[in-house]
C-alpha cells in the first residue's frame, strides 16, 4: 500500500514546477516541491520498505495497525498542508510520523524485539529518523512560534531534514541492499561477525562524520564541512557496500541502484566544489542519488514481492525508460543552473521528465500492486 502511495505523492511533488513553468499562478514551488518529495515521497517508500524488511530480516514484530495508519494518513495530510503553505502545521503533523518510524526502527534494529541483530549498518536507520525529527521539530517551532534561531542552527536543522535523514537511511539500508542486489552478496548479522563492537563503532563514527560535516558546512568552515560529509558517505559505501565493484547480476534496476550510490557522495562533493551553484550538487544528491535509489529499490522489491521474481533479472524496457528519464531530468536540472534565460522552462522540463519516469514506473508496478490487494487483510 505504501509504495503506490509514494508514487501518487510523487506527482504532487513534481507537478508544481511544471505548472509554474507553464505560467500557472501558484506559490513559488521551491519549498512545496522539496518538502513533499522528502517528507512525503521518500519517507513513504522508506516506511514501506522498513515495515516489510525489518520484521523479516530481524525476526521482529510487524508494525501495528496504528503505526500503519500513521504512515498512510500523515503523508497525505502533510502534502495538503504544504500545498496550502501551512508549513509549521505540516511539520508538526509529520513529526508524529517521524517519531513512529524512529521508535519502530530503534526498537527492532537496536532493541531486543527481534530474534536477530541484523548488519552493523542498521544503526544508521534510527539515526536517520532522529535527524528528521530534529529538523522537522525545529521547523515547526520556528514557523508556529515565530521563533528566531541563529542562522547556523537554521541551516544545520534544515540540512538534517532535507539531506541527513535520507542519507543516513541510504547508508543503513544500502550497506546491506546494494551488495545483495548488485552481486548477490548477503550481509551477516553483526553478532555473527568478527569484532561486532568495532563494526558498529565504525558506522557510528561515519554518522558522526556526516553530521559534523553538516555542522561545519552551516558555519564559516563551509567547504571543509562538505568534504567531510562527502568523505564519510563515500567511506561507508566503499567499505560496507563495496560500490567500487560493478554489478554482476542481470537487471537494469541493479545498475541504477549502483549509479545512485555513486551520486550520493558526488553530490555532496560538488556542493563544496561549486559553492556558487550549490543546487547542482544538491540535485545530483537528491535526483541522481536518493530519488533514483529509492524508486529503483522499490521497483526491485515490488517486482520480487508480486510474483515478478523472474523479471528482476531482465533488462526491461520500462525500467530503462524510467531510469533514463530520471537521469535526463538530472541533466536538464543541472543545465538550468547555467541557463541565462528561460531558467524556469528548464525546471519545468526537468519536473516533466520526473513525471514521465513515474508513468513508466507505475505502468510496470501499479497493476501488480492492485492484483496483490485481492484478499488483503490487516
Amino acid at each position: 500500500m505504501l509504495f503506490p502511495l509514494g508514487w501518487f505523492l510523487g506527482w504532487w511533488a513534481a507537478a508544481p514546477w511544471v505548472l509554474f513553468g507553464l505560467g500557472v499562478e501558484i506559490t513559488y514551488p521551491y519549498q512545496t516541491h522539496s518538502l513533499i518529495f522528502i517528507q512525503g515521497v521518500l519517507t513513504t517508500f522508506a516506511a514501506g520498505f522498513l515495515f516489510t524488511m525489518f520484521p523479516r530480516r530481524l525476526g521482529a514484530p510487524a508494525p501495528s495497525v496504528v503505526q500503519l495508519l500513521v504512515v498512510i494518513v500523515v503523508p497525505l495530510l502533510h502534502t495538503v498542508l504544504v500545498w496550502m503553505q501551512q508549513i509549521g502545521l505540516a511539520q508538526l503533523i509529520w513529526l508524529v510520523e517521524g517519531l513512529v518510524l524512529l521508535e519502530f526502527s530503534a526498537s527492532r534494529g537496536l532493541g531486543k524485539k527481534g530474534t536477530r541483530s541484523g548488519p552493523a549498518a542498521f544503526v544508521w536507520v534510527p539515526i536517520g529518523f532522529l535527524c528528521g525529527c530534529i529538523g522537522s521539530g525545529s521547523e515547526a517551532y520556528r514557523e508556529l512560534m515565530s521563533a528566531q534561531f541563529p542562522f547556523e542552527w537554521y541551516r544545520f536543522s534544515r540540512v538534517l531534514l532535507t539531506q541527513g535523514m535520507f542519507l543516513s537511511l541510504a547508508m543503513g539500508i544500502g550497506a546491506m541492499f546494494i551488495p545483495l542486489t548488485a552481486r548477490k552478496e548477503a550481509s551477516v548479522d553483526v553478532t555473527m561477525a568478527e569484532k561486532p563492537r568495532l563494526r558498529r563503532m565504525g558506522h557510528v563514527l561515519g554518522a558522526a562524520g556526516l553530521l559534523m560535516g553538516f555542522w561545519l558546512d552551516a558555519t564559516s568552515l563551509r567547504p571543509l564541512g562538505g568534504y567531510l560529509a562527502a568523505g564519510s558517505v563515500a567511506a561507508v559505501l566503499l567499505v560496507s557496500a563495496r560500490i567500487y565493484r560493478l554489478p554482476s547480476m542481470g537487471g537494469t534496476q541493479r545498475r541504477l541502484i549502483w549509479i545512485s550510490s555513486w551520486c550520493m557522495p558526488l553530490g555532496l562533493l560538488l556542493a563544496s566544489l561549486l559553492p556558487e551553484r550549490p543546487q547542482i550538487g544538491f540535485h545530483v544528491l537528491m535526483i541522481g542519488g536518493l530519488l533514483l535509489l529509492t524508486l529503483s529499490v522499490a521497483l526491485h522489491v515490488g517486482l520480487a514481492h508480486t510474483q515478478g521474481q523472474e523479471l528482476v533479472h531482465r533488462p526491461l524496457p520500462a525500467v530503462r525508460t524510467f531510469g533514463g528519464l530520471l537521469l535526463l531530468a538530472l541533466s536538464v536540472r543541472i543545465f538550468a543552473e547555467y541557463a541565462m534565460v528561460d531558467r524556469f522552462e528548464y525546471l519545468a522540463i526537468a519536473a516533466g521528465c520526473i513525471l514521465f519516469a513515474l508513468v513508466a514506473w507505475g505502468l510496470l508496478l501499479m497493476p501488480r500492486f492492485v492484483r496483490s490487494w485481492r484478499g488483503l487483510t490487516w
